[in-house]
């Protein structure tokens, strides 16, 4: 027993297996676009015809749920999975609001 480590490596530990967790982030950039119905904005946005962004909410996963056995997952699955542990963070940007 004497001769045998104390410690072991856990590189060298043959037991151990490689499993992938995604952790999701997401950010949202909200642009204002001047338009005369949904339909011209969205035209005017698809085009790049917007302004600064007004607001940036960031989504950060911080626990996950799932765990796979190798890095080569289906993207539909990736992006469906369910986020139960999560930070936000909003940060607004000076923009004048216009009054109704």
């Amino acid at each position: 027993m004497k001769d045998r480590p104390k410690l072991t490596l856990v590189s060298d530990n043959p037991d151990l297996k490689t499993y992938y967790i995604p952790f999701t982030s997401i950010e949202v950039d909200i642009h204002p676009v001047k338009a005369r119905t949904f339909d011209e904005a969205l035209i005017k946005a698809g085009d790049g015809r917007m302004e600064k962004i007004v607001r940036r909410v960031k989504l950060e996963e911080t626990r996950s749920n799932d765990v796979y056995m190798h890095p080569d997952m289906d993207t539909a699955t990736l992006f469906a999975r369910q986020i139960d542990h999560f930070e936000l963070d909003i940060k607004d940007y000076d923009y004048p609001i216009p009054s109704k």
